[in-house]
């Protein structure tokens, strides 16, 4: 990668999952905000760079030491329930309330404010896939009207911005880059220095399974126990090819892996349980080294580390009761791994509203999204072979956050800023692309060949 970093600022922060990807695909974010105040010790620990507390629509932009234009990305996820699908149907069942009278829906103007005001050369803005179908008042698509607004053909509510920039709107999951996790998120691109914008298709990594073996979890051999005759090649792989490090996000890339799954990302974790000694309620060391690809990145260990040295963080379990437990143990393989399939008798919910309250993880395939219901409860995130919903580490990893990844929050802290995160791998590789094409600045590698 070349060593010049971009700049950029990251609003709506959370814990800082965007952050982390823009800063591996070589940004230096300058600074981020989030209005809530159990982000900002995840932030701290996580990020190098002034993390701001507080309401977006009440602060001015602070002086970053740059003049207007200087600044490479303003990127943000303006928090919006209302577009959201699940947030729907909530707001509107709430007395006295209903989507349009909902103001957070109008925090992408807050992002578009900032953006006027630094005048970055290029923004990345993330956002619900129901934004896609939801209407303003006189009928018309909300996602052209963004597009208007950030071209500077419409006006954004009274204020007076100068924006005139060339917007892409694409739907992402994020399983495609690499991710193992299903998760639909709408990305807004748009840059003022006449470049086209990415079309992140071209720059997926991963794709579908053509086939069951496929499925199955890519074994990865310790770098330091390979034999000169298999060093080429990587053993359990689907494909024969020249080594090539994970993640690597270049345009048209040849030779895509298939989806990495929820047994690619977390059974190398030990197992935990809601009460006992053995598996214990907390795990706090590693019982076995990686043994996937993708673990091997997570774990993300220093050249000279050795696994057994490496503290196992957030891998705690939360407590279930035993009804739930026993629901837990029933579903997946044989029976159904959504509770809406079991015998009507035998649900603890109505199956009309709640077909999937309780769902578990198919090991096969890569998780459902990740979501800050988990704080909550983990009823639709049982692991795929112990009886219990799954930890914080686990969810982090579902979400592409790598085991150095420190949360020193409260466990319902924790998996509030896990759900509502941008998975860094998927930051990354829209960084990547931005970067690229946008900026002119590729990463400085070659193509790999295929083996003979």
């Amino acid at each position: 990668m070349t060593e010049e970093r971009l700049t950029a600022i990251d609003l709506f922060c959370g814990a800082g999952g965007l952050s982390q990807g823009l800063h591996d695909a070589g940004f230096e974010v300058l600074w981020g905000i989030d209005h809530e105040e159990n982000t900002k010790p995840t932030y701290d620990a996580n990020h190098e760079c002034e993390m701001t507390v507080g309401d977006i629509r009440e602060e001015e932009p602070p002086d970053l030491g740059l003049e207007e234009g200087e600044l490479d990305l303003v990127a943000g996820g303006p928090p919006c329930p209302t577009f959201s699908l699940v947030g729907r149907s909530k707001i509107n069942s709430l007395e006295g309330r209903d989507n349009q009278s909902d103001e957070r829906h109008l925090l992408y103007e807050e992002f578009l404010r900032f953006v006027d005001h630094y005048q970055p050369k290029a923004f990345l803005m993330e956002n619900v896939e129901g934004m896609l179908s939801a209407e303003n008042e006189d009928g018309k698509p909300v996602v052209d009207t963004i597009k208007e607004q950030m071209r500077g053909e419409r006006e954004v509510a009274d204020m007076d911005l100068d924006l005139d920039y060339n917007v892409k709107v694409q739907l992402l999951d994020s399983a495609n880059y690499g991710v193992p996790q299903h998760r639909s998120r709408l990305f807004f691109i748009g840059n003022r220095l006449g470049a086209e914008n990415p079309d992140m298709e071209q720059w997926e990594t991963h794709r579908p399974p053509k086939n069951e073996e496929e499925k199955k979890i890519k074994y990865k051999k310790d770098p330091s126990k390979r034999s000169e005759e298999d060093q080429h090649t990587l053993d359990g792989f689907v494909d024969n090819r020249e080594e090539e490090e994970f993640p690597t996000f270049r345009k048209n890339k040849r030779n895509k892996e298939p989806w990495n799954t929820v047994a690619d990302g977390i059974f190398d974790l030990p197992p935990v349980s809601p009460k006992g000694e053995t598996p214990p309620t907390k795990a706090e060391e590693y019982e076995i080294g990686p043994v996937s690809e993708y673990q091997y990145w997570a774990r993300d260990l220093d050249e000279e580390q050795d696994w057994e040295e490496q503290d196992l963080l957030n891998h705690e379990c939360r407590g279930h009761n035993m009804r739930d437990l026993t629901l837990y143990k029933l579903l997946g393989e044989g029976t159904s791994y959504i509770i809406g399939d079991i015998p009507e008798e035998h649900q603890p919910y109505r199956t009309d509203i709640f077909p999937d309250k309780l769902k578990k993880q198919n090991p096969k395939e890569p998780s459902t999204t990740i979501v800050a219901h988990l704080y909550k409860d983990g009823h639709m995130f049982i692991h795929p072979n112990e009886a219990r919903s799954i930890t914080v580490r686990e969810a982090a990893r579902l979400q592409s956050f790598k085991d150095t990844f420190e949360f020193p929050v409260s466990r319902t802290h924790a998996f509030k800023q896990v759900g509502n995160a941008v998975p860094p791998l998927l930051a990354q590789a829209l960084g990547t692309a931005i970067r690229t094409e946008i900026f002119n600045q590729p990463i400085q590698e070659e193509e790999p060949q295929e083996a003979d």
